[in-house]
């Protein structure tokens, strides 16, 4: 084999002749073992249909013992992590997709012939697994019988959760910013707060904002809305903070960067919004909350008629 040449492994299809598979295909192939394996461990699975089961469309690959349809096809993609599931999109990788699910089925087929299956081990995770989806769908059930929270349930949440929902003082602020080169001398970081308080001097003047910080570096201009804490700088805050009327301007602060000045364009007391306000976040909020009491009624009812005893010692 000429060197660089990519090595292959012989294989045979399904007339008899001998193919040759890529490493990179056999690779691509336990890496989808592997994923089909961690989302059946990991997530709910599919209904369960037999390696034989025609009658979901078009046949797309077929093996001694059974088919693959186009219907279990997209319904096992659909099953993979995003990012594995789109190298499958194209024509040439739905190919490989199929020879991988028929790998799939001859392996699992295998292990029947070999009795496998019939392995107490292999039993108690069946039952395992039956238990937890059986779970799944009950809890389902009783959640759509009981609906979603009413009205009265979700304003009881909200007065019993005002303190979560209240919305901080925040500020609309606009700064002008000029920086300190790297490695400035005390010559120069004086040269840079001299220009920061010139500019400073004519937003106070009334000259306009975006005229002004044009002249600023970084980030010179609008900051949106704040709150205590969104912004880097503590001193900074403190004085944005500290500013009283809509318009004021403050001094020169000391900035690790170099040096900036605020002005305060709006302000936002602290509040807690009305209920009409945070409607859907409520119900956000409180639908987990929902589920556990339909959960922890329907284990109550469970307990009541289920003789339910507990042979440990210890607190009852």
């Amino acid at each position: 084999m000429a060197q660089g040449a990519n090595p292959v492994v012989p294989r045979f299809g399904s007339n008899g002749r001998k193919e040759s598979v890529p490493p990179r295909t056999i690779r691509t192939r336990r890496v989808l073992l592997v994923a089909w394996a961690l989302c059946a461990a990991c997530t709910k699975p599919a209904p369960v249909t037999s390696p034989s089961h025609a009658g979901a469309g078009p046949v797309v690959g077929r093996f001694d013992g059974g088919v693959v349809t186009q219907a279990e096809l997209v319904e096992e993609s659909a099953r993979l992590p995003s990012p594995l599931r789109e190298q499958f999109e194209r024509p040439a990788g739905q190919r490989e997709f199929v020879r991988s699910m028929i790998d799939k089925r001859l392996l699992a087929q295998e292990a029947r012939v070999r009795g496998l299956h019939q392995k107490p081990e292999i039993h108690k995770q069946v039952q395992a697994l039956e238990e937890r989806l059986v779970i799944q769908e009950l809890l389902a059930a009783e959640e759509k019988a009981a609906g979603t929270p009413g009205e009265q349930a979700l304003r009881e949440y909200y007065q019993q959760h005002r303190d979560e929902l209240a919305q901080p003082e925040r500020l609309r602020l606009a700064r002008v910013q000029v920086v300190v080169p790297p490695g400035a001398t005390a010559t120069q970081r004086a040269q840079v707060k001299q220009k920061a308080e010139r500019l400073a001097q004519r937003l106070r003047s009334g000259e306009a904002l975006e005229k002004v910080a044009a002249e600023g570096d970084g980030r010179s201009g609008e900051l949106g809305w704040v709150a205590r804490g969104d912004l880097p700088d503590r001193e900074l805050e403190s004085v944005a903070f500290g500013l009283k009327k809509v318009g004021d301007t403050s001094g020169v602060v000391a900035e690790a960067k170099g040096y900036s000045v605020v002005r305060l364009l709006e302000r936002r007391e602290a509040r807690v919004p009305a209920f009409e306000e945070v409607r859907a976040e409520v119900e956000g909020r409180a639908l987990p909350q929902w589920k556990r009491k339909v959960l922890e009624g329907l284990l109550a009812r469970l307990r009541e008629t289920g003789s339910v005893s507990i042979d440990m010692p210890g607190t009852p």
